[in-house]
C-alpha cells in the first residue's frame, strides 16, 4: 500500500492522473490515519490487490477527444468600413441590412473641398504648361542671343587688342574710330579682355547646354508634383465612393432613421459592416498546447452547440491581439453556413468546443486512471508512452487526451 501510495502521489505532483486518483489516496491515508493509534501495540497486515486488465473492455475508435477549449466563433470575414473624411454621407440603398455584391456602391461622401482641388488642379497644370512654353519660346532664346552677341563683343575686342599691339600704327586710327582707352593697349587691359572673352565663351555654352537641362530637370519636377497632386485628387474621389469590397451581408452602423439618406459623420468614423457569412469560422488560440505536435489537418472542433457542430480545420494563423497588441497563433476550423445557420447568430461570441483528433489507425482509448492502477508495481514510469512500452511490449501510445490515451496494439 505504501507503494501505492507513492506511486499515486508522485503522479499527483506532476499532474499526470485525473482527480478520481485522489480518492483512491485519500481512503488510504483515512485507513493510516484510523490505525496511527493502534500501531504501536498491534500490527496491520495490508494485501496488495492484483488489478486484471481485459482489452476487449475498451473501445477501438479512429478519434480521441484531447481537451475542451474556448472558441471564437467569427464569419468567414469581417470589415469595419470608416469614413474618410467628416462630410454629409448619403446613403444610396434603402433599410439597413442588405446583401451586397463585390464592388457595388452603397454610399457616397459629400468631400467640401473636392472641387476646390479639381478646381486647383486645372490651374496648376495650366500654369505648368504656360511656364514651360515661355521658357522654350522667349526665356531661352533671349539667353542664346544675349550670351552670342556678348561673345561676339569679346572676341571683336580681343582681336582688336592683338591688330594694336602687332602694328601700333592703328593705335591712332582705333582711337578715331572706337574712341575710349581701346587703342591704348596695355598688358592689364589685354588680360581683362581674354578674360571676358573666356566668360562669354563659358556663358554661351551654358546658355546651349545646360539652360536646356535646367529646363528640363524643371519641368520633371512640375510634372511629378502635379501627378502627386492629381494621384491626392483621385484617391479623394475613389474614397467619396463607398464600394463593397467583398460579397456580404452590409449593416448600416449609423443611427439610421428609415426615409433618411443624408448623414452627417466625422473622420473615420464607421458608417457600416460588412461580414462574409459563406462560412463560419472557430478560432482557437494555440498558445503553449500539447496538442502543437499533431497534424492539423487531423483536428477539428465539436462546438458545444444544439447542433453539436463539426469543424475542421482549415488555416495557422498569426492574429494580432487588438487589445494587447501582441501576435497570437490560432487554429482556424470552419464549416459551411448551409450545413449549420443557427452558428450566424453566434458569431461574435465564445463558446466551448471539445478539440477531437483523427487518429491515423484505429486504437484502443484507456482511461489514464485505469491505465495507472493496472501500473503499480510494473512500472516506474510517469510518461505514458514509457509506461505502455513497458507493460505491453510492442504497444505503442499514438496521442494523448486529458484523460485518456489512445493505444495502438496487435496481440
Amino acid at each position: 500500500m505504501k507503494r501505492l501510495l507513492k506511486y499515486h502521489l508522485n503522479d499527483l505532483v506532476t499532474g499526470r492522473f485525473v482527480s478520481r486518483v485522489v480518492i483512491v489516496a485519500s481512503c488510504a491515508l483515512g485507513c493510516f490515519s484510523c490505525d496511527s493509534d493502534k500501531k504501536d501495540t498491534e500490527g496491520v497486515a495490508i494485501e496488495e490487490v492484483e488489478v486484471s486488465w481485459d482489452w476487449a473492455k475498451y473501445d477501438r475508435l479512429n478519434e480521441l477527444s484531447l481537451q475542451t477549449l474556448p472558441v471564437d466563433i467569427k464569419p468567414r470575414q469581417s470589415l469595419a468600413i470608416k469614413s474618410e473624411a467628416a462630410g454629409i454621407l448619403t446613403l444610396e440603398l434603402e433599410g439597413d441590412v442588405h446583401e451586397v455584391r463585390k464592388g457595388m456602391r452603397f454610399a457616397r461622401m459629400d468631400v467640401d473641398t473636392l472641387a476646390e482641388q479639381g478646381e486647383r488642379l486645372a490651374i496648376l497644370e495650366e500654369k505648368r504648361l504656360l511656364e514651360d512654353m515661355r521658357a522654350e519660346k522667349l526665356d531661352l532664346p533671349e539667353k542664346k542671343r544675349l550670351a552670342k552677341e556678348e561673345l561676339q563683343e569679346a572676341r571683336r575686342k580681343v582681336r582688336l587688342m592683338e591688330m594694336i599691339m602687332d602694328n601700333p600704327a592703328m593705335e591712332e586710327m582705333s582711337a578715331e574710330l572706337f574712341g575710349g582707352d581701346i587703342a591704348s593697349v596695355t598688358d592689364t587691359s589685354f588680360q581683362e579682355a581674354k578674360d571676358a572673352l573666356s566668360l562669354a565663351e563659358q556663358k554661351m555654352a551654358w546658355a546651349d547646354e545646360y539652360d536646356e537641362k535646367l529646363r528640363k530637370g524643371q519641368i520633371r519636377i512640375q510634372e511629378m508634383d502635379f501627378a502627386k497632386n492629381e494621384r491626392n485628387y483621385e484617391q479623394a474621389k475613389e474614397r467619396s465612393v463607398y464600394e463593397a469590397p467583398f460579397l456580404g451581408e452590409l449593416r448600416i452602423e449609423l443611427d439610421y432613421v428609415e426615409g433618411q439618406q443624408e448623414y452627417t459623420v466625422g473622420a473615420r468614423e464607421t458608417i457600416a459592416t460588412l461580414n462574409d457569412y459563406s462560412e463560419i469560422h472557430g478560432h482557437l488560440r494555440v498558445k503553449n498546447a500539447s496538442w502543437i505536435n499533431l497534424s492539423p489537418q487531423r483536428l477539428y472542433i465539436q462546438l458545444q452547440d444544439r447542433d453539436r457542430t463539426m469543424m475542421p480545420f482549415q488555416d495557422d494563423r498569426i492574429i494580432l491581439d487588438k487589445r494587447t497588441r501582441k501576435e497570437e497563433r490560432y487554429y482556424v476550423f470552419a464549416v459551411p453556413l448551409s450545413q449549420s445557420e443557427s452558428l450566424k447568430r453566434l458569431t461574435g461570441t465564445q463558446m466551448r468546443g471539445d478539440l477531437v483528433y483523427k487518429l491515423p489507425e484505429v486504437c484502443y482509448i484507456v482511461p489514464k486512471y485505469d491505465l495507472s492502477l493496472y501500473a503499480l508495481g510494473k512500472s516506474d514510469s510517469v510518461d505514458w508512452a514509457e509506461m505502455v512500452g513497458e507493460l505491453w511490449p510492442g504497444a505503442k501510445v499514438i496521442a494523448e487526451g486529458l484523460g485518456d490515451v489512445a493505444i495502438s496494439y496487435q496481440f
